[in-house]
Order: C-alpha cells, then structure tokens, then sequence
C-alpha cells in the first residue's frame, strides 16, 4: 500500500476514534488573568487543550500529508463552488476578524482555533468519508456511545451525583446534591439531582441525546441491537430533566414518523419542517426586542418591561441575557466584542438582573454571534444555515441528518452550546459534514 493511502487510513480510524470520543471531557485548563472577570474565574474564558482537539489536529495533519487537501484545490474540483462551503468560509473568517478585535484575545483566539480546527473536520468529512460506506458504521459507533452515557446518567441519578468523582476518568466532573450551582429537581415528590453525563450541564447531555437517539430511533426495525442503548438513553435523557431537550427529542421522533410515510409527499413535508424552524428561529429573536430598552439601564420603560419578564428564573434569566446581548451588538455592531468575550461583558449590559453575577453567554446561538461577532458573522452564519437547509432537504439519505439539523436549530433557539462547548461544537460541524454529501 502507497504511503499517501496509508496516511489516509490511520486518519480515518482517528476519524472514526474521534467520533466515539465526542462526549468526552477530558482536557487540559490553562487558568490565566484573562479568565477572570470582577475577580471571579469564568471557565468559558479558560483556554483548554481537550482530546478531541489533538485528535482533530492529528486527523488533519495526516490528511494534509496524504495529499488530501490538495484534492480542493484540483481545477477538475468544484468543491469551492458550492455555496455552504463559500459562507461557511467566510464565516470562520469574519469570526477572526471579531477576535483581533477582542477585549480579551486570549480567550478568543483559543476558541477561534477550536472552531477552525473543527471546521476543517468538517471539511475532511466532506471529502474522504462517503456516507454510503461509513453511515452505519458511524451508527454503530454512536450507539455504543449512547449505551454507555446512558448507563451512567442511570447510575448518576441513583446516586444524586458523579459516579467516578474523578475529573480524570473520560472528564465527568465530581458533583452532588451539596456542590454549589447543581440543579435540584423535583421527581414524585423525591429532591433529585439530575444526570450530567460526561458533559459540563444537563442541558449539554440532554441535547446530546435528544439527537442521537433519534437516529437510533430511525433503525431500530432493521437493527434491532440499537433497542438497548435507545431505552437506556431515553431513561437517561428523562434524568437530565431538560425540558427543551425533552421537546426537541419528540419532535425528532414525530419528524421521522412523518417523513417515513407516503414517500411521494415527503420533499413538501422537508419544507414544511424547515419552515417551522425558521419561524421559531426569528420568534427567539423577537422576543427579547419586546423587552429591549436601548442603551439606558434607568429608563422608565426599562423599569415597565422588567415587571412583564416571566417569574420563573431560569426564562427571566434567558431573557435578560437576551436583551442583554442585543445592547451589547447595538454598541458593536459590525464586528462584535470579539469571540468568546460576551462573558466578559454580560453584566454590564444585564441591567435587568437580580442575581449578583450572572456571567453567561446568551442562550441563543444567533444572539450569541451577533453580540461576539457582530453583524457579518450573524448574516453570514444565517446565510450558511439556509444553504445547508437546502441542501439537506435535497438529500435523499435516509433523511437522518435535515431531522438532526433542525434539532440541533431549535436547540441552538434555547441554548449557546452548540458554539460555546467543545462536545456539542464538533458535533455541529460532523453530523453537517456528513449529511452534505
């Protein structure tokens, strides 16, 4: 065998390692001044060198060497013609252009190299993985994944906390009813702590799920040794008591019910599904502008709108985020306050807030690139997101991945982790880089 084909190979296996090695959150924290705000360390500002970033890097150098990316820059290519490649591109490069901006570059330009990193595996996947030859084996590999999340987001329910408590064992992070900041809920009248996973929120592990089974949802007649990891992960997606989660997950379920009827209909009903995320998509942005009052945080009509926000505390704090962030993109407007830097920045825009500190990033991707990257990253980013749309509802195989990529929209409408968090990040740019195809 050619040297070049071998190279090949030992970047598929990685490739292939790498996928079962997502939910992993196993990494190397470098705690610097940047990382703190107010005197209080913000770990979204720690730049942090995880396994699937050596992996990634490692798959790519390989691929560089066999020759890999000379192939995109063939003149018989039209891989740069297409146009989810073109604004995707631009993408990455407008979100550099945020981060020499930024306030704090550090924290930036380490979560810039991330996304780039993992963008180029999306391009890898493009290219050297036909979804013919690897979909179910890809499958396989994520059902034993969710096997193994599933039978410890059980044992963590159980135990009302980590059930390693060693950061060291694949990343679960120790934590009980008694650490601060852990959720506690209410299940039969029982105070329950709810199941993390290997993931840094419940939310992040519920997401997860909600993805991945369904598509082992989608073959469970065909594969039936998929049926025990998709109870054990619906088990454990019930635990995480994420409620977004919970929803995005049926509607997964609903969408392939309907789309694997009356065959002749189902390109209309790809469309209608895409239109329902589009709405939902700008009712997430609308929402907040109801509540927004500009720049000054002592205005009277800041004080009215403050008395509509919902008594709940986890949507009160959603929306003050949200409005948050748009003051935050009104007063940087085209470039943003850098990648990654929202946090540095949140509380002072977060005039509405009783909480004492509350250093979050905004709870929806869009608002969430707005704010960071300012109108170009948002135009473009919008811009990709509706050519993959269409090209996804084009695509004939099996469907798996428009329904995975309208959860991962809607869940993206509720949440920031599919740009924030390395897990959910990666498997944003792969489950499109293989459903491009």
């Amino acid at each position: 065998m050619p040297l070049k084909e071998k190279l090949l190979k030992i970047s598929e296996f990685l490739y292939l390692l790498l996928i079962f090695l997502i939910p992993v959150n196993l990494g190397k924290h470098f705690e610097i001044i940047d990382s703190y705000v107010g005197g209080v360390l913000v770990d979204y500002l720690v730049p942090t060198i995880f396994v699937q970033d050596i992996l990634a890097a490692l798959i790519i150098f390989f691929w560089v060497l066999s020759g890999g990316l000379g192939k995109l820059f063939d003149k018989k290519s039209d891989f740069f013609d297409r146009k989810y490649v073109q604004y995707s591109s631009l993408f990455i490069f407008s979100l550099l252009l945020s981060t020499l901006s930024s306030i704090r570059f550090v924290p930036s330009i380490c979560a810039w190299v991330r996304v780039l990193l993992y963008f180029l595996i999306f391009i890898y996947s493009l290219t050297e993985i036909p979804i013919e030859d690897y979909f179910f084996k890809i499958l396989d590999i994520f059902s034993v994944s969710v096997l193994f999340l599933g039978i410890l987001g059980i044992a963590q329910f159980l135990t009302k906390g980590s059930v390693f408590d060693n950061y060291l064992v694949f990343g679960e992070q120790p934590y009980s009813a008694a650490t601060y900041g852990v959720p506690a809920e209410s299940f039969f009248g029982e105070r329950v702590v709810p199941a993390y996973g290997l993931f840094r929120h419940p939310n992040i592990f519920g997401g997860y799920l909600s993805i991945t089974l369904v598509w082992l949802f989608s073959f469970l007649k065909s594969r039936k040794f998929y049926l025990l990891p998709f109870l054990l992960g619906a088990v454990a997606l019930l635990f995480t008591f994420s409620k977004i989660s919970w929803a995005v997950f049926l509607f997964g379920i609903i969408l392939h019910l309907i789309f694997s009827k009356e065959p002749r209909k189902i390109e209309i009903k790809k469309k209608q599904a895409v239109s329902v995320a589009c709405i939902v998509i700008v009712i997430s942005l609308l929402i907040p502008l109801l509540f927004f009052s500009g720049s000054g945080g002592s205005s009277t009509k800041n004080v009215l709108l403050y008395k509509r926000v919902p008594a709940d505390k986890s949507i009160s704090r959603r929306l003050n985020l949200a409005v948050a962030s748009y003051r935050m993109a009104m007063d940087n407007f085209l470039f943003g306050v850098g990648f990654n830097n929202s946090t540095v920045l949140i509380d002072k825009y977060n005039y509405e807030s009783t909480d004492l500190r509350f250093s979050q990033p905004v709870h929806n991707i869009f608002l969430l690139l707005f704010s960071e990257g300012g109108i170009f990253s948002l135009i473009l980013f919008c811009c990709f997101i509706w050519q993959c749309l269409k090209k996804l509802v084009n695509s004939g195989y099996f469907h798996v991945y428009l329904i995975a990529f309208l959860q991962i929209i809607l869940l993206g409408c509720f949440d920031h982790y599919f740009i924030t968090i390395h897990q959910t990040l990666l498997l944003f740019w792969i489950t499109l880089g293989l459903g491009l195809q």
